[in-house]
């Protein structure tokens, strides 16, 4: 039987990965899965940055 895999999708640099981060960056609300990369650049200096938790595989 094989493994399903399981990759979400940056909505920033539209790329896939096996671990993303839900979070919030600017207004309206809305939360979005970012990679690491994305996440580090999003978060610096942003008064609407918000963490919503880490998605694995």
């Amino acid at each position: 039987m094989a493994t399903k895999q399981r990759i979400k999708y940056c909505e920033i640099c539209e790329k896939d990965f096996s671990t993303m981060y839900r979070i919030q960056h600017k207004l309206p609300e809305k939360w979005i899965f970012a990679c690491k990369e994305c996440l580090l650049d999003l978060k610096k200096e942003n008064p609407n940055y918000v963490y919503g938790g880490t998605w694995k595989k």
